[in-house]
């Protein structure tokens, strides 16, 4: 969970700041000398780089200057003023804001001020991103995005960039995130801004807190907390121990996260941050229902949603109603409890965040199985564990284009490094030859050589890079070991098996008559057949237990440290859930089922044989009928 206050992204807000108060109209006041260049710096003061270091009150003073100075019927500096003045925190009705941002757009295309457009553009996206909820506001923020590829605006693309990245983390797209927040960098540096911008760390670490590397997170948040405390920037602070809390609440550390809420809540309290104090205080309700302080926890909820009320905003409604229904759950009031679940739900399904609409479920389970109301207690525990399936796989999803994005940026740096220097030096080389005139034609022939040389290193890197993909280890269409990855994995509990004399059994899977599926239903649903099924399988397994595909619709499954008898159980769990399956986004009648063969290794037998005898029990399944185990 993000802290309370959205991050107002480098020079335009862009994540906007709370609202508290009914936005003002300006009065210009009459001409002075030096007005319009007292303007203009207020201006560069909001737009340019120094905006990433302001504090939100410095902001609005900014702001509030411009009005001020704003030259009577000067028409492109009022379009300026108008596309800035948007991301103003006095916006109370979102609505105004979205027409007075509507409005700005309206006059910066009137003049042709592609700059103020942007800006005006923005903050439209801003306010329908908490009208409408995050993925309209991200339609608009791609919108803007290839509006500014190619334009001069490189500062402005790098907000845009880290603002679209800071969205996608929320909806849990954290790879896409991680690289947005690459390419913002990338265009700090090309508007000429070489030092890291602190803003952009910070939301790379809170995306790395939700992809779980913690360690990476902790370290960032914490250096920062003593950076900010030096410059005496309170709102930097108070996020940064906001999201300790909500790190050490994930990694399991409930002490340090009730430690850490508290220090935010002090600091709020301490520089009279209102709508700090609010998301200090649902973290902090968060941390006591995990503690088992509920008393404690809606009181706090309570000073919460005061805090969110005074500032007009509702988007914290959902997560205050979940809390509040897990404080009184944990008091025994499953009644009361449910009663919060139901206001929960809407603003939770609004927001789009699965993972939030996961813990309701879940809560809601398990109030409804305390009241006896089991048939209800059974449907909302199948959406959690459907919900928790989805987000486990999209979560080794994005682990996995993690990795792979971090490896082909390395890469590209890498090369693009070693051909710069490899350049730079062939350059000094050609430089010094081309000082003597009898060895000009020498030095042209070298050049034209070395520009070869290089071409040819970089395609015959490219090759390799793509084999090197070629061999990934992972299934692209299930996200679970291929065949390769598996089969060394099986050499590996093999020995291992040899050496501490421990038992190891595998179960070989085919589902039963999937041809017939593709044929009636056709590829992609075969596909989706396949994700849906390995996922469900998956969440059935034993911890330590890892299965790979191995065939289109034949799977292999390692069960290290248990005997037949054993692993029997676990092929009738999996028998069981594959045909309890429903697939009503295919076909409400289609059923499926799953052969299983189970075979234990003996001591010092090769994975052939071992995978052999599987497959003959597999066999036997498929010859006895289907839809059964057989050993």
């Amino acid at each position: 969970m993000k802290s309370g206050t959205l991050l107002r992204m480098a020079s335009l807000l862009l994540a906007l700041l709370p609202v508290t108060g009914a936005c003002r109209q300006y009065n210009a006041v009459p001409n002075s000398p030096g007005r319009a260049e007292l303007f203009d710096m207020h201006f560069e003061r909001v737009v340019g780089p120094d905006s990433m270091d302001s504090t939100s009150k410095a902001y609005e003073a900014d702001l509030e200057a411009m009005r001020t100075l704003l030259p009577p019927g000067d028409a492109a500096r009022n379009v300026r003023f108008r596309s800035v003045y948007c991301t103003s925190n006095r916006w109370e009705n979102l609505a105004r804001g979205l027409a007075y941002s509507d409005d700005a757009l309206k006059r910066a295309q009137a003049i042709g001020d592609f700059g103020s457009q942007a800006r005006a553009q923005f903050c439209r996206a801003n306010f329908i991103s908490m009208i409408h909820g995050s993925p309209r506001g991200l339609v608009e923020l791609d919108t803007l995005v290839k509006m500014l590829e190619n334009s001069p605006e490189r500062q402005l693309l790098a907000e845009i960039l880290m603002a679209r990245g800071s969205a996608l983390s929320d909806l849990g797209e954290q790879a896409r995130a991680l690289l947005d927040f690459q390419r913002a960098r990338a265009a700090y540096r090309a508007a000429g801004i070489e030092r890291e911008v602190d803003a952009l760390l910070l939301e790379t670490a809170i995306t790395y807190r939700r992809i779980g590397d913690w360690d990476q997170a902790e370290r960032y948040f914490t250096r920062s907390t003593a950076t900010m405390e030096a410059k005496q920037n309170w709102e930097r602070v108070n996020t940064n121990l906001i999201q300790l809390g909500y790190l050490y609440e994930q990694s399991g550390a409930p002490q340090k996260s009730l430690e850490s809420f508290q220090r935010a809540l002090d600091v709020a309290t301490q520089h009279q941050l209102t709508f700090a104090m609010g998301s200090s205080r649902m973290g902090l309700a968060a941390a006591q229902i995990a503690s088992g302080e509920f008393d404690a926890a809606l009181t706090n909820l309570a000073l919460a949603r005061e805090s969110f009320q005074a500032n007009h905003d509702d988007r914290n409604n959902g997560m205050l109603a979940l809390l509040a229904g897990q404080a009184m759950a944990g008091k025994g009031k499953p009644t009361e409890a449910l009663a919060h679940y139901r206001a929960a739900l809407g603003p939770i399904v609004h927001d789009g965040n699965q993972r939030y609409l996961a813990m309701l479920y879940q809560a809601r389970a398990s109030s409804e199985e305390a009241l006896g109301h089991n048939a209800e207690a059974l449907a909302d525990f199948k959406r959690y564990s459907a919900l928790q399936t989805q987000l486990q796989s999209k979560m080794r999803l994005e682990q996995s284009r993690l990795l792979e994005y971090e490896y082909e940026i390395r890469r590209r740096d890498f090369e693009n490094r070693r051909l710069r220097t490899e350049a730079a030096s062939r350059l000094q080389q050609v430089k010094a030859l081309e000082s003597v005139r009898r060895w000009q034609r020498l030095a042209i022939l070298l050049g034209a050589l070395l520009v070869m040389l290089l071409v040819w290193l970089a395609i015959r890197q490219w090759r390799k890079s793509r084999a090197l993909r070629t061999l990934a280890m992972t299934d692209p269409l299930t996200g679970i070991a291929t065949r390769r990855a598996i089969e060394s994995l099986l050499d590996q509990k093999l020995l291992r098996a040899v050496q501490v004399e421990h038992p190891l059994c595998v179960l070989m899977l085919d589902l039963d008559h999937f041809k017939a599926i593709n044929d009636r239903y056709g590829h992609p649903a075969g596909d989706r057949v396949l994700q849906h099924i390995t996922g469900v399988w998956t969440h059935l397994l034993r911890v330590n237990d890892r299965i790979g595909r191995v065939g289109g619709e034949e799977f292999l499954i390692l069960c290290p440290d248990i005997h037949l008898e054993q692993a029997r159980p676990i092929a009738e769990r999996l028998l069981e859930a594959t045909r309890a399956q429903k697939l009503p986004f295919i076909d409400p009648a289609l059923t499926i089922a799953v052969s299983i063969g189970i075979a234990e290794a003996t001591l010092g037998e090769s994975r052939e044989s071992l995978v052999a005898r599987a497959d003959a029990a597999l066999y036997r399944a498929k010859h006895n009928g289907r839809d059964r185990v057989e050993s």
